[in-house]
This record gives structure tokens, C-alpha cells and sequence, in this order.
């Protein structure tokens, strides 16, 4: 279907859009995506990529991240304009290391798409990107490490970690990628691997559990063109030094020989001196490679890219060795003017030969730190759109000071990305950016400290949710000082500020967050990644480590800024300090108010500890409250339960072994469980908040004699540790189920 942009009516399904959580509410299955819903469907809509759609997955295996570029196609149909709140894409990752017959659930982003009708007329697109981290198993270096993965992109609908879920808007994706061999390996398995025994003699003077860096070589030209034959051309694998050769001022061409420079590769440098300067448009020779889709991040303020690698050889050398690089240099055109006079950077990935290569070809990606943010205007001011073009060229850099200049091998791509909206940063000044706590975006927790939505990296969704545990606080100092030249680190603080319930006033912000923490880095384009410990100064402070001058660029993982160990149950109000050691000028960010809870669900009165349960009846007649009891097939056994929390997910009380049985609550609401089921529960948002007490009953009519234990489990909507939602505890109740007359 064409674009048509000029009114929001000329939009398909603008309507369904609009209201697509109301009929969702209606009735779950109103576009029929769920298959097995009892639910009718009205309108089927499955799978609709008109309005957004994946355009890339790809994996970044040195620095373990899978990107995903979302498409997003029309200037309407995102829940509002700029100074809306929007409505979230949603990504979902799945990774099968079986061919895809088992799918692990590798957790969901999002970011915020709105309206913008101005800047994208005539077809024009925004693209976005999504991340996650991972840590795949990895293999020896000879063991080709491949694995399929699947995104899910839903719009407005948070994905389920079912890999075969069927969005309503937005599509699915499969790629597969390439997982890096070790690089550092215990002694024990490299001899257990080569099977080799120490003598006795050294055992005791050599430690087992010493870990070995295992070296990858760089294969010189003569083992490339003897492993290559005829199957790559020499002015492919022998680009990097012919490349230096040419930009050699101080070479005596007139007096040394082709051969003599190259020894070992056969090339006649007349019949290819035109592909090594291509010169129409942007693009060199994609055979081997190609830059398919690039998009920006404003969750991380970063650029990705995602490279299709095609063939099985060509790339330097196999897994073992060090392979080649595939770099790609960003360029920004602030002016809109088509120039892309703004270098960003340049970032790379290592790619390698795989004889036994997919046909579908590895679906490889880069990021890079772009740091936009500062770029950003209030909403009132319209849209910052800014044209962004990539460089792809492998193993030679592109040239940082021509975004016009084509590479031998590899293209180009342009594309434009929206800056999210917020207050104007001038040149100089470093405010603090909090993007998360305890995974969840800022604009997600309320003004009592509860949070609702999809998580920003982690796979769980909040409900009223509290957090406890540790609870991660992400986020970014813009325009960093420029360390690579000798400047002081900028220093920041996490403040903390305590509700006091009895007077009902806020304190100072007279604590902060002193929990020291691995932060992880990573550098561009080398492609190191080291770790550093975070801990604060006297005052509080730490060091902000971020540097986006070079020669390497120095992005920490996440974003992280610390990791807050919580204790108790209290309200809070955290912000960031930032200090600037060389003006010792200061900016603090706006407060986010976050509620605690460490405490599992209990039984309040009943059970200080856990949840309440207890057998006292039996059909109907009082026995006496007691935690184990012989009964008759056929009696309905009763008794009490309760559980207690701030903020309750939900009960559930079940039989085991699960050879059937009917529960049902009978207090203080009556609850039927599914007929031989063998369960029955409540849950929050119709289970209250703080709990309840109340009486449960099952009938054994059902259930063969045997032994059996009757659980009452519960959980809390608690954040827990950034990562999952729920505090849970149990407690158990026996029961002995005889034969009638026995």
C-alpha cells in the first residue's frame, strides 16, 4: 500500500490504532493473533508492518550485544505528537542453539515512538535501534559456534516470552549469527582437551586453575594466497597492505617492485588500480559483505549497524586466527544541508571465514557511542531530525575526514533519527541524564514511586511495581570531558532523599548511594573491553569514564551509573549530582521518587514469616487446626489460609502430587478452581494489594489414595535486583488420603 501522509485519515487503521488498548480490553482476540483464544476475533490483523517494521537483527559477538533496527514508516499512528507520551515499540529476542527446535528467551527492549508528520514527508522513514546483552556459550575456536535468533517487534503490546507469539502490529525476524570461540581458557581444559597428563613431578608445582589468553594469529599474505588459491581475489585479501603501500609518502616506487612488497601474491596492479579507487556514487564492491540497515538508540544515545557477511571465505583467516575487521565510520548532518560535515566515529567488528557459512549468510553488528542528546530542543520547537550516513569498508578504515569517499569493499547507508525531546544543553555544560532504575524507564515510575510497563532491557513487565534488592540506576553525562587530552574526569553522586511518613515530608538529599561496582568499558573501534571498579570519594563521588574525543572512543556498558544495594521498606527520591573538577560547576538531574520493598509475603498474624495455611475441617465439621490428617477419598478437606504484603502479586494454593482434586475459596469471595485441576489462586489487581485472609476447601473425590502436601505459594510485584518481578515464599500443610472404610 503507498504512503499517503498528507491527513491523518488517508491512514489505514488510524482508528484501531487509536484505540487498541480499549479493544483489547474488550475482548483479547479482537485481531485474532491469539490461536487458541476463546475469544472471537473482530478485525484480523496479524503481522502488519504498514506502520513499523524490523529491518535488521544482527550480533556484535566481541562485545556480546544483538541490535535490532526498527523501520518506523509513518508521520502517524504512534498515540500522539512530540509532547505526548507516544506508545512503545517492543523487541523481543530469542536465541536456539538447536536449530531452532528450543528458543531461550533472551528478554525485551523498547523506545517511544510518537508522531512527526514534519521532516518525514515523501516516504521518509525513522529508524531505530534496540539492544540487549548477552552472554552466549562459547566454544574452542574450531568449533563453528552458530545459533539462530529471532526478534519480535509488537507495537503498543508488550511481546510474551513465547517465541511463536504473532504480533498484532509489527512482524518477526530470523537471522543467524556467530558466537566467538574462548579467549581465555583454564589450563586443566586446554590439557583435558588435548589430552595430555602432566608428570607427576609438575603437578604440584603448576595451578590447574590458571587461565591462558589463547593467541590468535595474524596470517601473513603468503599463507592467505596459498589458503585462498583462486577462490578470493589478491587485491581482496591483500587490500590492507596495498592500501598501505599507496599511502606510503616516503616509498621509492621507481626503484621496488610490486613483488617485492607483496612476496607470495600474484597481482597485476594496472588490470585492478580501478577498483582499488572506485569512483561513482558511494558504494565499493557488497559481494562479500554489506551494510543493510542502521539505526539509533536514545534509550543508550548510540548508532548501530547491522552487516550482512555473505560468503564462506574472504575475511582473513578462519575463527582461529585474528580474521579481518569490518569498520563503520557515522557521520551526522546537523544542518541539513547534505554534507555530513559531523564526524561521529568510526566502530568495527571482527569477521572471520566459516566454510560451512548459512546461505542466508551472518547477520553481524556495530555500535557506537553518538552522543545526540545534547542536539535535543524542548517539543514545543518541533522535531530534531537529524540525516545520518554510515561507511562500511573492510579492513581499512573509512576516511574520517571524506563522509563522500566509497570504499574498495562495502557501501554506504543514509538514513534520518529523531532526538528525543527535552531541555536545551549548551556547549559546556555536562548535565546528568537518569535513564533507568531498577530497569525500568523513568517515564515509567509514578509520583509514588511505583512502576508499570515493559522494562527497558530485562524481559519482565511492572505492575504497581516497587523495587528492592539492588536496584541498577542507568543513565549519561552529556558533552563528557575530554579525557584522551588530559582533562579531569567529570564526578557524579547519587542523592538520596528519605519520606518521612510521620511528619509526611521529604528530607534532605543528605545520602547517596556508596555501593562500589564493576563497571564494564568498552572502546572503539579496537574493540577492547576492560573493567573498571566504581567507588566513591570521600564526598560521594564517583568518576565518570566516558570519552567520546579518542583515539579510542570510551563507552561504558549500559550506561550504568550504580548499582544501589537497598535495605527496608521505605519511600525514597534519588537524583544525580554531576561536578566539574576543572569550573567546579555543578548540575543535579530532576528526582525520581522510588518505594521499597525487601520483605516477602508472609501471613501476617496467622505467620510472621510466610504465607498462612492450615487444615481445620472436614466436610464442613471443625477438627481442629493441625498441619497433617488422615482423611477418606470423597471428604472435602477445609481450612484457613492468609497472606500479608505492601504490595501483592497474587496466591495460589495447590496439591501434590497433581493427581487432581477441586479447590475453591469460599472466603472471603468464593473462587472455583478448574475442575480436577488441583489448584485455585487470586491475583492483584482483584486480590487487594495488602492481601487476604480467608478459607479454601478441596474435594478428594477425585484423587487416588496416597500421601499428599497442600502448598499456599505467594508472590509480591516487587522489581527484584533490576531483573525479575517478585518476592515469593511458601508454606506446606500434609494430608493422608485412605481408601473408604479403610
Amino acid at each position: 500500500m503507498a504512503r499517503k501522509d498528507s491527513t491523518q485519515q488517508e491512514l489505514p487503521f488510524l482508528k484501531e490504532r487509536q484505540q487498541f488498548r480499549a479493544l483489547l480490553l474488550s475482548n483479547p482476540n479482537y485481531f485474532g493473533n491469539l490461536g487458541n483464544s476463546p475469544f472471537k476475533p473482530k478485525l484480523e490483523i496479524i503481522g502488519n508492518n504498514f506502520y513499523e517494521e524490523l529491518g535488521c537483527v544482527g550480533f556484535q559477538p566481541q562485545l556480546g550485544r544483538l541490535e535490532a533496527v526498527v523501520f518506523v514508516k509513518q508521520p502517524f499512528g504512534y498515540g500522539g505528537g512530540l509532547c505526548s507520551q507516544g506508545t512503545q515499540e517492543y523487541v523481543r529476542f530469542f536465541i536456539s542453539y538447536d536449530n531452532g527446535v528450543n528458543w531461550q528467551d533472551l528478554g525485551m527492549s523498547s523506545f517511544t515512538a510518537r508522531d512527526v508528520p514534519q521532516g518525514t514527508e515523501g516516504g521518509k522513514r525513522l529508524e531505530y535501534d534496540v539492544s540487549v546483552d548477552i552472554q552466549p556459550p562459547k566454544k574452542w575456536c574450531f568449533i563453528h559456534n552458530f545459533a539462530r535468533v529471532r526478534a519480535i517487534l509488537s507495537w503498543n503490546d508488550p511481546v510474551p516470552p513465547d517465541p511463536d507469539h504473532r504480533p498484532i502490529w509489527g512482524d518477526v525476524h530470523n537471522t543467524v549469527i556467530q558466537i566467538d570461540g574462548f579467549k581465555l581458557i583454564k589450563l586443566y581444559e586446554l590439557l583435558h582437551e588435548a589430552k595430555v597428563k602432566l608428570p607427576s613431578n609438575l603437578e604440584a608445582l603448576i595451578d590447574p586453575q590458571q587461565s591462558i589468553s589463547l593467541a590468535k594469529p595474524e596470517l601473513s599474505l603468503l599463507e592467505l594466497s596459498k589458503t585462498y588459491g583462486d577462490k578470493v581475489e589478491p587485491h581482496r585479501f591483500a587490500l590492507k597492505e596495498l592500501n598501505a603501500l599507496v599511502s606510503q609518502q616516503t616509498l621509492s616506487l621507481q626503484s621496488t617492485s610490486l613483488g617485492e612488497l607483496l612476496p607470495g601474491v600474484e597481482l597485476d596492479l594496472s588490470k585492478i588500480i580501478d577498483q582499488l579507487f572506485p569512483k561513482e556514487g558511494l558504494d565499493g564492491n557488497t559481494s562479500y559483505e554489506q551494510l543493510e540497515c542502521i539505526g539509533y538508540n536514545p534509550v543508550l544515545d548510540s548508532l548501530a549497524g547491522v552487516i550482512r557477511v555473505k560468503l564462506p571465505s574472504g575475511y582473513s583467516g578462519g575463527p582461529c586466527t585474528a580474521g579481518s575487521k569490518e569498520y563503520v565510520a557515522f557521520w551526522a548532518d546537523l544542518d541539513g544541508n547534505g554534507t555530513f560535515e559531523t564526524y561521529l566515529g568510526t566502530t568495527s567488528v571482527t569477521t572471520h571465514d566459516f566454510s560451512d557459512i548459512p546461505k542466508e549468510g551472518l547477520e553481524y553488528a556495530v555500535f557506537l557511542p553518538a552522543a545526540l542528546t545534547k542536539y535535543r530542543k524542548p517539543c514545543q520547537e518541533g522535531p530534531v531530525i537529524i540525516p545520518i550516513r554510515a561507511i562500511l569498508s573492510w579492513n581499512v578504515p573509512p576516511d574520517p575526514t571524506n563522509p563522500n569517499k566509497p570504499p574498495v569493499w562495502g557501501n554506504h547507508e543514509d538514513t534520518l533519527v529523531l532526538v528525543d525531546p527535552g531541555f536545551i544543553i549548551n556547549p559546556g555544560e555536562h548535565p546528568p541524564m537518569v535513564q533507568t532504575v531498577g530497569g525500568m524507564n523513568i517515564a515509567n515510575i509514578g509520583g509514588l514511586g511505583l512502576a508499570n510497563g515493559a522494562a527497558a532491557t530485562a524481559g519482565f513487565t511492572a505492575t504497581d511495581s516497587p523495587f528492592g534488592g539492588e536496584v541498577g540506576i542507568t543513565g549519561r553525562i552529556v558533552n563528557p570531558t575530554d579525557i584522551s587530552a588530559g582533562a579531569a574526569k567529570l564526578k557524579y553522586r547519587v542523592e538520596l532523599s528519605k519520606f518521612d511518613p510521620v511528619s509526611g515530608t521529604w528530607g534532605a538529599f543528605n545520602q547517596f548511594v556508596s555501593d562500589s561496582f564493576n563497571l564494564g568499558l568498552d572502546s572503539f573501534p579496537s574493540l577492547a573491553h576492560s573493567n573498571v571498579l566504581q567507588s566513591v570519594d570521600a564526598q560521594g563521588f564517583f568518576e565518570y569514564q566516558e570519552d567520546l574525543t579518542g583515539p579510542d572512543l570510551i563507552f561504558p556498558s549500559g550506561n550504568v551509573l550504580a548499582r544501589w544495594q537497598t535495605s527496608g521498606n521505605d519511600l525514597w527520591r534519588l537524583r544525580v549530582r554531576v561536578k566539574d573538577p576543572g569550573s567546579l560547576l555543578e548540575w543535579v538531574s530532576a528526582a525520581v521518587t522510588v518505594q521499597l520493598d525487601n520483605a516477602a509475603p508472609t501471613g501476617g498474624l496467622s505467620d510472621p514469616n510466610r504465607p498462612f495455611i492450615g487444615i481445620d475441617s472436614v466436610n464442613g465439621t471443625p477438627i481442629g487446626n493441625g498441619a497433617c490428617n488422615d482423611f477418606t477419598i470423597g471428604d472435602t478437606v477445609g481450612g484457613a489460609y492468609e497472606v500479608r504484603d505492601a504490595h501483592l502479586s497474587g496466591f495460589s494454593i495447590f496439591i501434590a502430587p497433581a493427581n487432581g482434586g477441586t479447590f475453591r475459596l469460599t472466603s472471603p469471595v468464593v473462587v472455583s478452581g478448574a475442575p480436577n485441576a488441583g489448584s485455585v489462586g487470586r491475583s492483584y489487581p482483584a486480590l487487594p494489594t495488602g492481601g487476604e485472609a480467608g478459607r479454601w476447601e478441596v474435594d478428594t473425590a477425585k484423587l487416588p489414595r496416597c500421601g499428599y502436601t497442600i502448598w499456599i505459594t505467594a508472590s509480591d510485584r516487587t522489581i527484584v535486583n533490576s531483573g525479575f518481578v517478585g518476592w515469593t515464599s511458601s508454606n506446606v500443610v500434609g494430608l493422608c488420603l485412605r481408601n473408604p472404610g479403610k
